[in-house]
């Protein structure tokens, strides 16, 4: 039987692909992850890992490890779910979707969860390929993502579309020209929504994002205007993100003549039935776009 001390340091180290914040995550220290590992690999016969410097690959044998772990993690969450009862109004909801849709969604969440004091909501911000394989690895249960999921073992539905919107500093123009001159502010999701905006906007001089100089990154949903406001370059970001930003005065948004709408789609796992009390989730979630 394999060691569930070991597999769960193993688990870890491959989610950070880092030993340190493998040890940090586990309150370990770094020999110590590193002996799991070896004993691992001696019970099974086999290396698990490459190593190369500081950083590794998993060899065939880790990477069928790997996707152990995977399933024995949804079936522990499966016998939890079964053993405590399919409940409409008990019970974890593990949602993700991008910062944000998470700035305009948690308030009405957490009203949920007021309504309905066994329910915990769980949220997640992140982009869209992160939301995806959260979903995929049973991190997260449903998830909201902005592209369409072309994957067989995913489902998916339209709930409605976000505006993009091009922000550049107050008193600024939106020429092709002072675009470039302004340079691109860049977030998680910022090139895929400036691709978006530019190709059917500026199509006679878009050529890529590598025709654009970036000029700053913030991973931070609510200063990517930050930046934008002092002049420092111009962004794309979804209307809903709007209102993270507490100097709008110091920033225009253009009237586009081709306006971008991004589709938003719900997506969960296609073969797993998910617990009744995602029902309440979902209701809310649909509401929210058809509002």
């Amino acid at each position: 039987m394999i060691n569930p001390i070991f597999l769960r340091t193993f688990m870890r180290l491959v989610e950070t692909n880092h030993f340190t914040q493998a040890a940090i995550q586990l309150n370990m220290t770094q020999p110590g992850v590193s002996q799991h590992i070896k004993k691992l690999e001696q019970q099974l016969g086999y290396p698990l890992l490459n190593r190369h410097g500081k950083r590794f690959e998993l060899t065939e044998a880790g990477g069928r490890l790997y996707d152990y772990g995977v399933r024995q993690i949804e079936a522990e969450v499966e016998l939890r779910e079964s053993i405590a009862g399919d409940q409409q109004c008990q019970g974890e909801c593990r949602l993700a979707c991008s910062g944000s849709m998470a700035m305009q969604l948690y308030p009405e969440l957490l009203g949920l969860q007021q309504q309905y004091p066994g329910l915990t909501i769980s949220l997640e911000a992140a982009p869209n390929t992160a939301i995806v394989e959260r979903i995929k690895t049973n991190k997260t249960d449903i998830g909201l993502v902005t592209q369409p999921v072309n994957d067989a073992e995913l489902s998916q539905t339209q709930l409605g579309q976000d505006r993009l919107c091009l922000a550049v500093p107050a008193g600024s123009g939106f020429s092709w020209q002072n675009l470039v001159s302004l340079g691109f502010i860049n977030h998680p999701d910022g090139h895929h929504y400036a691709i978006q905006v530019l190709e059917a906007n500026f199509a006679d001089d878009f050529r890529g994002m590598a025709s654009v100089a970036q000029s700053g990154y913030i991973n931070q949903l609510s200063q990517i205007l930050l930046p934008v406001s002092l002049g420092l370059g111009f962004t794309v970001i979804p209307r809903s993100s709007l209102a993270a930003f507490s100097q709008p005065d110091r920033i225009r948004i253009a009237e586009m003549d081709k306006p971008v709408d991004e589709p938003v789609f719900l997506v969960s796992k296609k073969h797993r039935t998910l617990p009744s009390r995602y029902q309440l989730v979902t209701e809310l979630l649909a509401k929210q776009w058809r509002d």
